[in-house]
């Protein structure tokens, strides 16, 4: 059974932050407030991680269809093309509760075995998770925690760990509620942005 780890920030527990990337690299599942909501998060060089995300996820049928958080742009640009208009409008956006998709490097889209070359990143606003991204050095390929039988979305750490404490290794939690809302999905994958999912995030600039 997967343990629930109560956190918190200002300034971060280094301790726990050592524990979570130590999970993380064991192959660990390991769910994180987002901001908006939970997700579960893994290694994505890690192939049983890989598995074990798909089984809590199993209507997701490739890698493809999961998504990528950074610690900022640069990280971003290690696993994606990202060309001149893109990166203003990313600088403009991110953080924030934007999920972008867009051509994936070479190197990432081998390791995943993805059908299209072409992957969801996001960087949240999300102080745990940008602390632990930077304490694991690149991203982590994570999935939306889903709602229950009766269409809700887990907003507390609790919610997390009764569902899927038999599934995941540490639901990290700093004790606050989540708005338990979706992301906006912008695709910059063919140059000109389309909206493919109205969430929280404004998209009337667009």
């Amino acid at each position: 059974m997967g343990d629930h780890l109560y956190t918190y920030m200002d300034p971060p527990n280094q301790r726990h932050l050592g524990q979570i990337v130590e999970s993380l690299r064991r192959n660990g599942v390991i769910a994180l407030p987002m901001g908006t909501s939970w997700a579960f998060c893994i290694d994505p060089a890690s192939k049983k991680a890989r598995t074990r995300l798909a089984r809590l996820r199993p209507e997701h049928a490739t890698a493809r269809r999961f998504s990528l958080i950074c610690r900022d742009i640069s990280m971003a640009t290690s696993i994606t093309l990202i060309d001149g208009r893109a990166f203003r409008l990313l600088n403009r956006i991110w953080p924030g509760p934007y999920t972008v998709l867009l051509p994936a490097q070479h190197t990432l889209h081998r390791q995943l075995r993805m059908k299209r070359a072409i992957v969801g990143v996001r960087i949240p606003e999300a102080p745990l998770a940008m602390e632990v991204l930077d304490q694991f050095g690149g991203p982590l390929l994570v999935a939306s925690v889903p709602p229950d039988d009766h269409g809700a979305i887990p907003k507390m750490g609790y919610e997390v760990h009764e569902r899927f404490s038999r599934d995941v290794d540490l639901v990290v939690d700093l004790g606050d509620e989540l708005p338990g809302v979706r992301t906006s999905v912008l695709d910059l994958s063919m140059g000109e942005p389309r909206v493919v999912r109205q969430g929280v995030g404004d998209v009337s600039f667009l």
